[in-house]
Order: C-alpha cells, then sequence, then structure tokens
C-alpha cells in the first residue's frame, strides 16, 4: 500500500526547546509519514516562540492576549485504513530529530485534553474548551467515528504523544484568563451563579448603568424576563466601550430610559446581541439603541425596540453582519425620528419580518446615509414611515434589496415622500418586489443623484404612489425595469411610471399579466428623459392604462430602442391616446403590435417634432381599436403595415414635415381603414385584403408613390384642395373603386381599372389628370371630368368592361388650344360619351370650333382592329353626346344633319341682367323702408302742434297720456310724440337709424343669390308752425356683399350712397284726421361685380343709379283710447340706370361687354298699420304692405362676348307682387329722447329681406 501523509500546520518555535513566547519566525508545516492511515491536523494560533535567550516576560493575565477566532482551531480527521494503526511503524517513520521534542510527564495531558470535567474543572482551560467545544466534535460524524481507543497514551509512542500534544497547546492564547464581570454603578452584584460565564439582571435596577468599558473579553449579559432596567436620569442602560469584547447580550425583560441612551455601543465587538423583550425610550433627542465604530456579528428583535428619538441608530464605522428583525422598532410621536437610522455603517444582511415604523411627523422608516453599505437587504415585514418615506436611502449603497412585505410611507400629507427614496449618490443595485410599496407621493423614487440598478417586480408586487408608482427624478439613473405576474400591478395618481426631465433607464419589460396605471400616464417620459432600450410590454393580461394623457407618454424625450406590444397584451387611456409621441420626442426604433388579443384601446399619435425613426407593424391578430395620428411638424420614417388578421382604423397625416412619412402603407385587413393625408407620404399605399380602404388626399398632402389594390375591397380616393398623387392608381381586384379629384388637387400618372370591379373617376373644379385613364379588365370605367387634364391625356379602352364618359369638358391646353376629348385603345366598340361640355370662358374662338367633330371628340382607332370604318365610330360617339357650356348664359345648339354646333348667348341669364334685378330689388326695398321712416317722422311732428285733431283727442295733455297717435311701417312717429313737450315749441327733430339686413334673390339657371347689407340713416324734418307743413331730409349709406349659391359663379359687392325729401300735408276734420305725403329719393351705387366660368374669372366695375317719388294718402282712424288703425293708399315710381362696363379675365383675353341699361317701374300701394299704446313706456306696432307693379316687362340688356358675338333683346318679366310686413317696440326715455327697437321683411316671390334696426331720435 502507498504511503499516506499526516500534516500537521501551525505555528511553533524556530528553534529547539524554549518557552512559548513572542516570535516573529514560524514553522507552518510539519509533515509526518502514516501507513494505512492519514490523520490531517490544521492548527492556527496567534502564538509565537523565542528561544531562551529572548529574555521573555512571563504569561500572565496582564499580557491581553487576542482572543481565538472562529478560525483559530480546524481540525479535519480524515481516515483510511485497513489495519489497525501501527505505532511502531508511525514512530519509526517521525523524523524528531528537527524538532527535538521533550517527552511528556506521567500528567500527559492527552487524555485530559478532551474530557470536559477536566477542561471545566481548570479555569485557566476555559477558554480553551470554549472554542474546542468537544460536544461539537462529537456531533462531527468524520471526528466521531474515529476510534479513540487508538489514541490510547499506552499504545503510542512518546514521540507521538508530544508531537500531538505540542501542536494543541500551540492553540492556546499565549495568556490564559478568565472573561471580565459587567460593572454595575452603584456597586449592584450582577448574577452569576447559574452560569459562570454570564452576568445576569435577574431583578429592576432603577438609574443603574451595566459597562463594559475596557479593553476586555467580558461575559455574557444577560437581562432575564424577571429583570429590567429603568433609568430616568443620564445613565445609559447598558454602556459598551473601549474595545470592549462580548460574545452575546440578550434581553428578556425590560430595558427604558428617558434620560439618555438605552444601549451605547462605542469601539467595540459584540458577537450576538439579542433582544426578546422590550427596550423603550422617551427622550426625543436620545436613542434606544445607539452602535458607532462597533462590530455586531448578530443582531437580532423578536421583542419590541420603541423610542421617541430614534429606535436603532447604527453609527459611523459600524460592522454588522446579520440584522435580524421580527419584532417591533418603533419611533413614535416625535417629529423627524427614524425607527431604524444607518449613517456610514456596514451590514451584510439586513432581515425584518416584524413591524418597522416611524410615528412621528417627517421621521423615516429607516433611513439609510451617505457611506452606508448594505450587501442583502430584505424585508418580509412591514417598514412604514407615517408622515414620510419607509426607506429613504441618502448616498448609501445597497446591492440586493428584496421586499415581499409591505413598504408604505403613509400620511395625508406625505405627497413628496415615498416608499422607497433614493437620493444624494446613494446606490440601489438590484430591487426585487413580491410585497407591496405604497405611498401618497412616489411608490419608489430616485432622485438628487441616487442611482437605480435593476428593478425587478415580481409577481404579487403592488407598487403606488399618489404622484407615480416608480418615478426617476431629474437627471438620475434606472437600470432594466422587469414588471411580471398577472397580481403584479404599478400604479400612479399621476403616473405609473415616470422619467423625469434628463433621467437615464436601459429597458423597461412588462410581462405575464402585469399592470401599469396613471391617472395622466401609466408610462411618462418627459423633457430629455432617455430610455436607452426597447420597452416590451407581453402576454395575456399585461396592461398599460394611462388616463387625461395616454397610455405611454414620451414628451421631449427619447427611446432608442423598439416598443413592442405582443402576446394578448393591452395599452389604453381614457384621453383615446395609447402612444403618445409628442414635442421634440424621438422613438429611434419602431412599434409592433403583434398576437392574438393584443390591442391598442386609442390612438398612436405622433406629434409636434416628434420622430418615429422605423416602421409600425400590425401583425398576428393584433388590434388599434384607434388610428395612427402624425400631426405638427412630426415625421415617421419606416413603412406602416397591417396584416391580415390584424386591425387599424385610421391614419391620419397632417404633419408640415417634408418627409412626415418617408415609407409605404401596406393593409392585408379585413377590417376597414381609413387614410386621411394632407401631409407628405414618401411611399405606396397598397391593400391586398377584402375591407374596404378609404383615402382623403386633401390640403396640400402628397403621396410620392403608387395607390394600388388587389384584393376585393371597395376603394374610395378623395383627392382635394391642393393635394397630388405622384404614381400611378391601379385596380386589380374585383371590388368597385371610386375616385373623386377636387379643387386643385393633381392625379400626376396613369389610372387604371385592370380588374373586374367598377371604377368610378370624378375630376371637378380646377382639379387635373397628368396622365391617361385605362380600363383594362372586365370591369367598368366611368368618368366625369368637368376640370383639368394634361396635353397628352387619353382615355384607352383596352378590356370588355365599358368605358362611360358622362361628362367630359373641353377646354384648351397649355398652348391655349383647344383640348378635345381623346379616346383609343383596342376595344373602342364598348365607349360611350353622355355628355361634352365646352369651356365658354376659356375657348377663345368658340364659334369656329364647331367646324370639325374631331375638335370636340377625337377618337383614335388605330389600336382597335375591329374597327374597318373610322369614321363611322365617331359620327356614332358624336350622335348619342349632349353638348353645353359651363356658362348658363351661353347655349349650344346642335344642328343634327350637318353635325355641327353654335353658341348663342341667353341675356337674360347674363350678369348685367343679374345686376338689374339685384339692384331692383334693394332699391325697392329701401324706398320702402326709408318712406316709412321719414313718413312716420314727420306725422309725429305734425300730430304734436295740431291742435284741430281734438276729435281724435281731445287735448294734447290726453294725447300725451295716451300716446295714441298715427304710426305706419316702424312708428317712429308715434315714439316721438310719447315723449313731447305740453308747451307744444318743439318743431324740430333727429335721428339715427343704424341697419342690417340679409337677402335672397332666385336668379336664371337655378341659383340664388344670399347678400347680407349694413347702413346707416340720418334724418331731420321741421314743422312750419304758421301752416303745420313738415319739411323732411335724410341721407345715408350701405355697404352690400352677395354671391350665388350652390355654384359660385357671380358676386356682387357694393357701396350705395342715397339722399331724400318728404313733404307732409295734414287735413283736419272733425271725427278723423286725413294727410298727404309725397317723396323722392336718389342713390348711386358703385359697383364690383365678378362672374366665375368654369375656371376663369370675369371682373368688372360698373356704376349704377336708382331713384324713386311716390304720392301716399291716409287716414288716422282712432278706434278707442288704447288703439290707432291708419289706412294708406298711394302711386310709386322706381327706376335704375347701369352704365356700360367691360367684363375681363386675367387668363385669357376674352372679353364680355355689356352696354347700358335702365329700367322703369311704375306701382301701386297700399298699407295699413296698427298701433297700441299698452302702457306709458311700452307701445307697439304693426305694419303690412303691398306694392303692385303695372309694368313689370323689362327689356333684356345688350351686350357682346369677344369669343361668341353679340347678345341682346327680348323683355323678362319681374314680379308683380311686392309685400312688407314689420313690428316695432317703442321705449320712452325722457320728454326728448326716445328708442324703438323694430324689425322688418318684405319681398317678392323670388327676392326676401330681412332688416332689423335700432332708431335714436331727439326732438327739441
Amino acid at each position: 500500500m502507498q504511503n499516506s501523509m499526516l500534516t500537521l500546520t501551525t505555528l511553533i518555535p524556530s528553534g529547539g526547546g524554549g518557552k512559548i513566547m513572542p516570535h516573529s519566525t514560524p514553522i507552518e508545516t510539519i509533515k509526518v509519514n502514516v501507513k494505512d492511515y492519514v490523520l490531517n491536523l490544521d492548527f492556527k494560533s496567534n502564538v509565537k516562540t523565542l528561544d531562551s535567550k529572548s529574555n521573555p516576560k512571563p504569561l500572565d493575565s496582564q499580557s491581553n492576549p487576542k482572543p481565538l477566532d472562529s478560525q483559530s482551531l480546524n481540525m479535519n480527521f480524515d481516515y483510511k485504513y485497513s489495519k489497525l494503526l501501527n505505532p511502531k511503524v508511525l514512530d519509526s517513520n517521525l523524523n524528531t530529530k528537527a524538532m527535538n521534542p521533550k517527552p511528556l510527564d506521567s500528567q500527559s495531558l492527552i487524555s485530559q485534553l478532551f474530557n470536559p470535567k477536566f477542561l471545566d474543572s481548570n479555569s485557566n482551560l476555559k477558554p480553551l474548551y470554549s472554542r474546542i467545544n468537544v460536544k461539537t466534535l462529537d456531533s462531527n460524524p468524520k471526528i466521531r467515528d474515529i476510534n479513540f481507543k487508538l489514541l490510547n497514551p499506552k499504545s503510542l509512542s512518546p514521540s507521538f504523544l508530544s508531537l500531538i500534544c505540542a501542536s494543541v497547546l500551540l492553540t492556546i492564547p499565549h495568556s490564559i484568563s478568565a472573561k471580565d464581570n459587567w460593572v454595575a454603578i452603584g456597586n449592584d452584584t450582577l448574577d452569576t451563579t447559574t452560569d459562570t460565564n454570564a452576568n445576569k439582571v435577574t431583578k429592576a435596577l432603577t438609574n443603574k448603568q451595566i459597562s463594559a468599558s475596557q479593553t476586555k473579553e467580558y461575559k455574557n449579559l444577560e437581562i432575564t424576563n424577571t429583570g429590567s432596567i429603568t433609568n430616568t436620569n443620564a445613565n445609559y442602560a447598558i454602556n459598551i466601550q473601549n474595545n470592549a469584547t462580548i460574545e452575546s447580550i440578550t434581553n428578556k425583560g425590560l430595558i427604558s430610559g428617558s434620560g439618555n441612551h438605552n444601549i451605547s455601543i462605542n469601539t467595540s465587538s459584540i458577537q450576538s446581541f439579542e433582544n426578546i423583550g422590550t427596550i423603550t425610550n422617551t427622550n426625543t433627542g436620545k436613542f434606544n439603541f445607539n452602535i458607532t465604530q462597533g462590530t455586531i456579528d448578530n443582531f437580532s428583535n423578536s421583542g419590541i425596540i420603541d423610542s421617541k428619538g430614534y429606535g436603532i441608530a447604527l453609527q459611523p464605522n459600524t460592522t454588522i453582519t446579520n440584522f435580524n428583525n421580527t419584532g417591533t422598532i418603533l419611533a413614535k410621536e416625535t417629529s423627524g425620528r427614524d425607527a431604524v437610522f444607518i449613517n456610514k455603517a456596514t451590514i451584510q444582511t439586513f432581515s425584518n419580518e416584524g413591524l418597522i415604523k416611524s410615528e412621528g411627523n417627517r421621521g423615516v422608516g429607516i433611513n439609510i446615509l451617505n457611506g452606508t453599505s448594505i450587501t442583502n437587504f430584505e424585508n418580509k415585514g412591514t417598514i412604514t414611515a407615517s408622515n414620510n418615506t419607509g426607506i429613504y436611502v441618502r448616498g448609501g449603497i445597497i446591492k440586493t434589496l428584496i421586499n415581499e412585505g409591505s413598504i408604505i410611507s403613509a400620511g395625508a400629507n406625505s405627497t413628496f415622500y415615498s416608499g422607497i427614496s433614493l437620493e444624494g449618490g446613494g446606490t440601489i443595485e438590484n430591487i426585487i418586489n413580491i410585497g407591496t410599496i405604497r405611498s401618497n407621493g412616489f411608490g419608489i423614487d430616485v432622485a438628487f443623484n441616487g442611482k437605480f440598478g435593476n428593478l425587478i417586480m415580481k409577481d404579487g408586487a403592488v407598487v403606488h404612489g399618489n404622484l407615480s408608482g416608480i418615478a426617476v427624478g431629474v437627471n438620475q439613473t434606472l437600470g432594466e425595469l422587469e414588471i411580471s405576474g398577472a397580481n403584479t400591478k404599478i400604479s400612479g395618481g399621476e403616473n405609473g411610471i415616470s422619467l423625469q426631465p434628463g433621467s437615464k433607464a436601459q429597458k423597461i419589460t412588462i410581462k405575464d399579466g402585469a399592470k401599469i396605471e396613471g391617472g395622466y400616464s401609466g408610462i411618462n417620459l418627459w423633457n430629455n428623459a432617455d430610455l436607452s432600450g426597447d420597452m416590451n410590454i407581453s402576454g395575456v393580461g399585461s396592461m398599460i392604462k394611462g388616463g387625461s394623457d395616454a397610455g405611454i407618454f414620451n414628451e421631449n424625450s427619447n427611446i432608442t430602442g423598439n416598443i413592442t406590444i405582443s402576446d394578448g397584451a393591452t395599452i389604453t387611456a381614457t384621453s383615446g391616446k395609447a402612444i403618445w409621441n409628442n414635442g421634440n420626442a424621438t422613438l429611434s426604433g419602431g412599434i409592433t403590435i403583434s398576437g392574438a388579443n393584443t390591442k391598442l384601446e386609442g390612438d398612436i399619435v405622433n406629434a409636434d417634432n416628434a420622430k418615429i425613426g422605423s416602421e409600425i407593424k400590425i401583425e398576428k391578430g393584433a388590434s388599434v381599436n384607434g388610428g395612427l395620428v402624425n400631426n405638427g411638424n412630426a415625421s415617421i420614417s419606416g413603412n406602416i403595415t397591417i396584416d391580415e388578421s390584424s386591425k387599424l382604423n385610421s391614419i391620419t397625416n397632417t404633419s408640415s414635415n417634408a418627409n412626415a412619412i418617408t415609407g409605404s402603407i401596406e393593409t392585408k385587413s379585413s377590417t376597414p381603414l381609413a387614410i386621411s393625408n394632407s401631409g407628405s407620404i414618401g411611399g405606396d399605399i397598397k391593400t391586398a385584403g377584402n375591407a374596404e380602404l378609404k383615402i382623403n388626399n386633401s390640403g396640400s398632402g402628397s403621396i410620392g408613390g403608387s395607390i394600388t389594390a388587389s384584393g376585393n375591397a371597395p376603394i374610395s380616393i378623395t383627392n382635394s384642395d391642393n393635394a397630388k398623387v405622384a404614381g400611378n392608381i391601379e385596380v386589380s381586384g374585383d371590388a368597385p373603386i371610386v375616385i373623386k379629384n377636387e379643387g386643385n388637387a393633381t392625379l400626376q400618372s396613369d389610372i387604371i381599372n385592370s380588374g373586374s370591379g367598377n371604377l368610378s373617376l370624378s375630376n371637378t373644379g380646377n382639379a387635373s389628370i397628368g396622365a391617361n385613364i385605362k380600363n383594362n379588365g372586365s370591369g367598368s370605367l366611368s368618368i366625369s371630368n368637368t376640370g383639368k387634364v394634361s396635353d397628352t391625356t387619353k382615355i384607352e379602352s383596352n378590356g370588355s368592361g365599358k368605358v362611360e364618359v358622362e361628362e367630359w369638358l373641353v377646354s384648351t391646353n397649355s398652348q391655349g388650344e383647344v383640348k378635345p376629348l381623346e379616346i383609343t385603345g383596342t376595344n373602342l366598340s364598348v365607349v360611350s360619351v353622355s355628355n361634352v361640355t365646352f369651356d365658354a370662358g376659356n375657348i377663345t374662338n368658340l364659334s369656329s370650333l364647331v367646324q370639325d367633330p374631331k375638335n370636340v371628340i377625337n377618337i383614335d382607332t388605330s389600336q382597335d382592329t375591329n374597327i374597318s370604318n373610322p369614321a363611322e365610330i365617331n359620327s356614332k360617339v358624336f350622335a348619342k353626346a349632349e353638348f353645353k357650356t359651363n356658362d348658363p348664359s351661353v347655349n349650344v345648339n346642335v344642328d343634327a344633319l350637318s353635325k355641327t354646333l353654335s353658341f348663342s348667348v341667353d341675356a337674360a341669364k347674363t350678369s348685367a341682367a343679374a345686376l338689374g334685378k339685384t339692384l331692383i330689388s334693394n332699391t325697392q326695398a329701401r324706398a320702402n323702408f326709408v318712406n316709412a321712416v321719414m313718413g312716420n317722422a314727420m306725422n309725429a311732428v305734425n300730430l304734436i302742434h295740431n291742435q284741430g285733431s281734438a276729435n281724435v283727442y281731445s287735448n294734447f295733455n290726453k294725447a300725451y297720456e295716451e300716446g295714441a297717435i298715427y304710426a305706419n311701417f316702424d312708428n317712429l312717429g308715434s315714439d316721438a310724440l310719447l315723449r313731447s313737450s305740453e308747451t307744444k315749441d318743439k318743431n324740430h327733430l333727429a335721428f339715427m337709424l343704424p341697419y342690417i339686413s340679409k337677402s335672397n334673390t332666385s336668379l336664371n339657371g337655378g341659383l340664388t343669390s344670399k347678400g347680407h347689407t349694413k347702413g346707416v340713416i340720418f334724418g331731420y324734418s321741421y314743422l312750419n308752425p304758421n301752416n303745420k307743413d313738415i319739411y323732411g331730409i335724410y341721407g345715408g349709406y350701405d355697404d352690400f356683399s352677395s354671391k350665388t349659391y350652390p355654384s359660385d359663379i357671380l358676386a356682387l359687392n357694393n357701396r350705395t350712397y342715397y339722399a331724400g325729401v318728404r313733404y307732409y300735408h295734414p287735413f283736419n276734420y272733425k271725427d278723423y284726421e286725413l294727410f298727404s305725403k309725397f317723396s323722392s329719393q336718389f342713390g348711386l351705387i358703385q359697383n364690383d361685380i365678378s362672374e366665375r366660368v368654369g375656371q376663369t374669372e370675369f371682373k368688372g366695375e360698373p356704376k349704377s343709379y336708382a331713384y324713386d317719388a311716390n304720392v301716399n294718402m291716409g287716414i288716422n282712424i282712432k278706434l278707442n283710447t288704447k288703439h290707432t288703425l291708419t289706412p294708406e293708399i298711394g302711386l310709386g315710381y322706381n327706376g335704375g340706370y347701369s352704365k356700360a362696363y367691360t367684363m375681363s379675365n386675367a387668363i385669357n383675353t376674352i372679353t364680355r361687354r355689356n352696354y347700358t341699361h335702365k329700367m322703369n317701374l311704375f306701382k301701386t300701394k297700399t298699407s295699413l298699420s296698427f298701433y297700441s299704446d299698452w302702457h306709458k313706456h311700452f307701445k307697439t306696432l304693426v305694419y303690412a304692405g303691398v306694392d303692385w307693379t303695372m309694368n313689370p316687362n323689362v327689356d333684356n340688356p345688350k351686350g357682346r362676348y369677344s369669343n361668341i358675338g353679340y347678345y341682346g333683346g327680348g323683355e323678362s318679366k319681374l314680379d308683380n307682387l311686392e309685400y312688407a310686413l314689420g313690428t316695432t317696440l317703442v321705449i320712452p326715455l325722457n320728454d326728448a329722447f326716445y328708442f324703438s327697437l323694430n324689425y322688418g321683411m318684405n319681398g317678392t316671390k323670388n327676392t326676401t329681406m330681412h332688416t332689423g334696426y335700432g332708431k335714436f331720435n331727439y326732438m327739441w
């Protein structure tokens, strides 16, 4: 058998002999060869030796030896044997010369060394026994199995025994002495009878201090359940200092103080501190437990530690290996006191399964300050602060914090505090939360140079803050954030997770049903916050829910990675914004919504100057129950795709950015999609699905690519305003497609129908088609074009489907030449033309155009091999077409035999005729209105001064009191009389009357002219006191503006200045009052008229004149003291005159000359007014009247259109009957000033005017 090796590692003398003394040269290894048996003995000791010449000092109790530590004795016996150990062999192989050991004497220690009774009886060896702990050795199976019979001294050689004993003795400290007793003030003795290695407090001590204050090793200290220390003076209950060493301190009783700290530890070492009882302190400025520069291997509290000051204070340079609380640590009542205060201390493991609480105002549950280091922090209990932060880390370092319990910042006013708060350069490398973290401020926050590593929220974790659940403060740092589990929820009154200005985070992962919720946003990044990685939300039940802002709100911040929502996750917000990228925000990656049941309840909004740097994908059954909105100056740099089973309701792009959407939009979805664009889309728009697609391209919208449809979905495209589509529009499916090109929009490329669906194309207004229109499939093509086409635009019929030209505008090309309707293709037999409209305002040679039909419809038959007679197909198409112009005043005449066309102008439908009709209608209405105003004014003056009307009014006083007098259209006279003077010396009346009116006039061609008038009248009336006649004058002006509906083809704006005179003469009789009136008016009208023909606008500025005269007779009939009825009849004349003027345009040389035009109308007039005096300060009047025109037929205007010829002749009939209705409310103010509120309506069969006005009168 191979030889085995015995190795003894120890510290022994370098020289032979001598006492065991300090020495600097140890021998570390002794090797002993042993056959069949391996014995490894490792002994370590602080002992050094000197030889006899070193003159060492004797060992005594004052040598202050260092105690053995846990590594002082390491005995490891490994053995194997096939036969009993042979001591002779062992002895023969032992080299003893080098060591020269002395033989043991007859009092050999080998058998007594492991004898507890022997060691226990020898106080000098007791420390050794406490280290060796034979019971432990005996319980160790490797040691237990050694057959100690083999170690019988009689069977071993003396040299071997000497070796063993020397090795064991070397493990003993060089000074062997007993542990010291604790010192109690007042010479109270502590109980040492029950345990020689412990001092016990078994009774009540008052105002006593127990101290271990020297550099010694002290016995264990125990306050039993019958013992207590109660201090009301400045004594500590327990005072430890000056490098004292204690194995254990146990409190099972009561420690109470009010004058100083209960327990004070300074520069000392304790292996174990255990509190099972109660430690309490009522001094607000002191601590229950205070340790500075001390060491505790194990700190354990299962009892109660409460204080009005700090509960536990771990001061600078303190080291605790294990801190374990299963009881209660409480700081109560006092402002600013913490339950656990840790300052520049080191803790290996901090564990709480009990309650740690600060009840006072601004006190922290656990306060961890700068310089503190905690390797493992685990909470399974409750850590709470009533009005501050649960765990506050300022400058300290925690490697791993695990919470399975509750960390709470309570109190209604603690909105600035947190469950866990990290500040001042502090670091928490990892937070793992399975429990509850809650605060009225922030659940978890980092601020002021703090740094979070990774935050991991596992199933069951709850984090809530009334502000934010998790907040990364200004310029702070967070590593990765992972939130998982169906029972996990992060919530905030404002935001679930908030990355504040300048903050940084690496990655956010939300999975397996976890929920994030905020009153503003679920996740909020604002003002230069930076998320350097991805944001992933996955799993059924996983949800980010926002409120008034968004589910995910990125404002002026940066997300470097992607946002991915997958596998059943949901993002929603009550605002309707699921994801909001706003301000100067950047999302460098893209957005992917993927998987069945994955949902965005709301819009994806990219706004202001925000950027999305990659594609947006909706795939694998995901749905966006909202839209994608890109507005402001925002941009999206990738494609937008929706696959077959997914859904997006709409895409809205209103961004002014030139690169608003640089990619393409593609949908294969079975759900309808609406695209609204007024910005830029750089790529194509494609659909291959079966759901409806609506595209609205408006404003300055631009689609740089093509629009293609290959599925069976119906499609509608509206291109309006100044929008354009650069690429082709091509349809190859079997669903219908409708294209509308309106306003000034442009379709730059071909429009192609290659499928079996029907395509309808409408091009109107100033919109243009820049290429060809093709029908290549079996579906039909329907075209209505009243807009523009390019010089080369043609209609191609290459398929079997019908090509129907419902309407086509023949106009000019870019060279001013006529651009006819051009048709070509390989199958012309299916082509038909219904209506051709000539652009009368743009074709300069309209009269000569009609000589050749090809100038109108040009069919190229060269590609259709089935046509043998091209002339026949041209004649056939031409014969079925209807012809007209885009000007209601220009008629087209077709000669059926010669297939030629001629044009004529209908004078009654010209702008000159419309102008004359409008002027006459306004003049008539104004004349009636002014006649009523002035007539009443003069009548009022007459009745005020005419005492001959006594049969109507018994006297002036009665008339004044009752106010029942003549009044017509607006009762201007009667309300003047109401406030006249009894002295009858008022014979002057002045008034001002502002008015506003609205009018509708029906014109020929189905058009209606709608206008508005604003004006003011100034008038004066004078009563001649000699003959009672009244003279009046007035003047005023008004502004009129009108345009035609539904087509805006005629607009009229004018200002009218007018003046007139009035005369009033009364005839007084016994029972009634008869009167006569005369009036005349003249007006100058400056017109600005514009007429639109297609896209050509003609303008002119004619001057017109209006004049009228009226003679009336009337009578005032008093029905009773309150009511007066006044009938009236008369004759009238209205005339109008317009000077010759020319209408021209800025596009071409076409002019329209309108010659002088005048009208003279004679009328009969009847009216009836009813005046009521309800109260001295409340009077009303209603009025009705009718005018009958005796000569309604008027001559049509005459003139010449330069591209057609002369027009004129004939008559037009005006409406015979004109009616007027009115009502007035009179409100007197004093005897000279009053005002009235009035409404009037007058009109004819085709004209209606509504007028409202207020009148202000003054009499003197």
